[in-house]
Order: structure tokens, then C-alpha cells, then sequence
């Protein structure tokens, strides 16, 4: 994930369950009222705990204050 920090992507969590939410446990917070940001999101598929494949395309989600 990039929630559009100095960090750029960083990990976010091995999902095994579709429709999961962000489980950072120090969530980003939102921006101010009045304005918004953009997070993106990329993934990979892993098997036997092994990255597969290529990285998904980014996944752009605009979160407003």
C-alpha cells in the first residue's frame, strides 16, 4: 500500500480471505476536512508462502477528509 507518505509502497498484510479490510494497526490518518488524498494499493499472489507471478496493476482509492 502507499497512502501517499514519504514511505511510498510499504507492506500491508498476507490476505487469504477476499474483502479484507486494511488491518494496520496504526491506520493513516484521514486528511484534513475539506480536501483528499490518494491511496494505492498492489498485490501478489503467494503460494506455499513463495511469491507467484507479476504485481497486480495499482489500485487507486480516493479518501477524503
Amino acid at each position: 500500500m502507499d497512502r501517499n507518505d514519504v514511505n511510498g509502497f510499504v507492506f500491508m498484510t498476507i490476505h487469504t480471505e477476499p474483502n479484507s479490510p486494511d488491518p494496520d494497526p496504526a491506520p493513516a490518518p484521514l486528511p484534513p476536512p475539506g480536501t483528499s488524498m490518494v491511496w494505492r494499493y498492489k498485490a501478489i499472489y503467494r503460494f506455499h508462502d513463495e511469491q507467484v507471478g507479476e504485481w497486480s496493476d495499482v489500485l487507486s482509492v480516493m479518501v477524503g477528509g
